[in-house]
């Protein structure tokens, strides 16, 4: 009977996707809405609405900024998701490894040397890539896997784990929680100032206003992943 309705519901909730999908422009159709009048509107406008030259910076986090927004959300809850079951699991007991096998793997020295080394210039890149993202190649996302790598990285050469976490735990939940914080800032600032929730001030006077709110969305992005993806590692590492 329960796999019954589960059938049901799944073929209810498909029939409506099936209809929007059956209902989309062919693929390469000359004639569908984003080929006639909306890639054309985000190439000849796009940078001054948007204050962001970089075109898919500018709709990432204008014209779509509520998806953008979304996903977002998703990975801050995939990080809840996965503490919440990890944190109510059962703690592994040293009994319960194989025989003869190491629990830890030692670092090689050259390794080691290397990611200190390299680390500072690697930060450096992950942060270009963030504030740079709205006028060249690159942007929050970006920016966020690198910084979010090196602190693995980091994590691992230095022997930090959950015990001793490369950064304090209040303060990575505050990191972790950046991208939805930058969001809800930027998106009340922009209904305060255009009565539209994530709205964009249009003035000719405000391209400063407009670039800066696009660039805190893009440290917020970059930084709430890094602190989100170091968070997943350490989670799923379990040491």
């Amino acid at each position: 009977m329960r796999q019954a309705l589960v059938a049901i519901t799944v073929a209810i909730a498909a029939v409506p996707m099936l209809l929007a999908v059956a209902g989309l422009p062919r693929p390469g159709d000359a004639q569908a809405p984003v080929h006639t009048h909306v890639a054309a509107r985000y190439v000849a406008e796009g940078a001054r609405e948007t204050g962001a030259e970089n075109l898919v910076t500018g709709v990432l986090l204008n014209y779509r900024a509520l998806d953008t927004f979304g996903e977002v959300m998703i990975i801050f809850t995939a990080l809840a998701a996965v503490m919440a079951v990890l944190s109510s699991a059962a703690p592994r007991r040293p009994e319960d490894d194989a025989p003869g096998i190491a629990s830890a793997i030692p670092i090689s020295p050259v390794v080691a040397f290397i990611i200190r080394l390299t680390a500072p210039f690697i930060a450096v890149f992950g942060a270009f890539v963030i504030l740079k993202g709205h006028v060249s190649p690159g942007g929050g996302f970006q920016g966020g896997v690198i910084l979010g790598a090196l602190l693995m990285l980091l994590s691992l050469v230095l022997g930090r784990g959950l015990e001793r976490p490369l950064l304090p735990v209040p303060l990575a939940r505050w990191l972790q929680a950046a991208g939805p914080l930058a969001f809800a800032a930027v998106g009340m600032l922009g209904l305060a100032l255009t009565g539209a929730l994530l709205g964009y001030p249009a003035g000719p006077d405000q391209q400063l206003l407009r670039e800066l709110m696009v660039i805190v969305l893009e440290l917020g992005i970059g930084i709430g992943g890094a602190a989100i993806i170091l968070g997943l590692f350490l989670e799923m590492r379990g040491d």
